[in-house]
């Protein structure tokens, strides 16, 4: 990769070229090259900023989305809760970072049939998302109506 060798192996340029290289592996055939990719992001990022650094919350995040699209669910949650205690840390509760983390996590658990967790994550995102973006946003009525959703698998399975 030319960034490595003008950049050097601990640049944040280079991680971020992985990051995007991940992007385009993202697809059924190619999640292990896109998780190979978005390990070495990581370990770039976590080498120069450290493993709590606002940086590293994105690689945790998407190698979490890689996850739960294989259906592995433990390894998601794993990923997601550490880019969810970054972004607390890092932003606080309210922000959009800790909303979309949390939107993961509702979707793993709506996927094991947790629907009252799923539900209480879907929620939350809700509720930041409104406060960010307002009420009638895509985003806002995504995450109300993922809650929703939850809400009806609930009370059908009772």
């Amino acid at each position: 990769m030319i960034r490595t060798r003008v950049l050097g192996c601990d640049s944040v340029e280079v991680a971020d070229s992985y990051n995007n290289i991940s992007s385009v592996y993202s697809t059924p055939n190619d999640y292990e090259k896109a998780l190979r990719q978005y390990q070495k992001s990581l370990e770039i990022k976590v080498r120069v900023h450290g493993q709590k650094h606002a940086l590293v919350v994105d690689s945790h995040h998407n190698m979490g989305i890689i996850y739960l699209k294989q259906g592995k669910d433990e390894e998601a949650l794993e990923q997601f809760n550490k880019s969810l205690e970054i972004s607390i840390r890092v932003y606080g509760q309210d922000h959009p970072d800790v909303a979309i983390t949390k939107y993961g996590m509702g979707l793993v658990y709506e996927r094991r049939n947790e629907m009252d967790m799923a539900r209480e994550l879907f929620l939350v995102c809700q509720q930041i998302y409104c406060k960010v973006h307002g009420p009638g946003h895509r985003i806002t009525v995504d995450a109300a109506n993922a809650a929703q959703r939850a809400s009806r698998c609930a009370e059908e399975s009772v």
